[in-house]
């Protein structure tokens, strides 16, 4: 039953954030193809267009979550943005586009360990992102946790 709970809380959820997107303004600026949305990731917000059908995937669900966390509800400047590194985000994108059935049941935790995983034997400058992404993740647990 609590299942059911956080799926109808999820779709509530992702309602809002889908009528935030359309009444940004930045929507007008940049229309976004028919078929995905436009999400602004990161501190810098790159935009990037998903498949709108990835809104509903574990990973993208959990960013969402983590941004109702971070920003209350209340996007920064209009448009759905989402608390991680575009670098990490890019690297979920590329994954789920080649294979997503196969990655598409992994939750955010998942790609973020497997992620640092992978990244430790590999580039600096994806060890460097992963470090910030899983950091940021850290913060906001704490930030949650830590909340009157």
């Amino acid at each position: 039953m609590e299942r059911i709970w956080q799926i109808v809380n999820l779709k509530c959820m992702m309602r809002r954030w889908r009528a935030l997107i359309l009444r940004s303004s930045d929507a007008y600026k940049h229309p976004t193809r028919q078929g995905y949305a436009a999400v602004y990731v990161g501190s810098d917000r790159r935009r990037f267009e998903i498949p709108a059908r990835y809104l509903n995937l574990p990973v993208i669900a959990g960013l969402l979550e983590k941004a109702e966390e971070e920003f209350g509800g209340a996007q920064p400047s209009g448009g759905l943005s989402l608390p991680c590194e575009p670098l990490f985000f890019l690297w979920v994108l590329q994954l789920l586009s080649r294979d997503e059935s196969r990655f598409r049941s992994l939750e955010l935790e998942a790609f973020s360990c497997l992620y640092v995983h992978l990244s430790s034997a590999g580039d600096y400058s994806i060890s460097m992102a992963a470090m910030r992404c899983s950091q940021s993740f850290r913060v906001l647990q704490t930030a949650r946790f830590d909340a009157p």
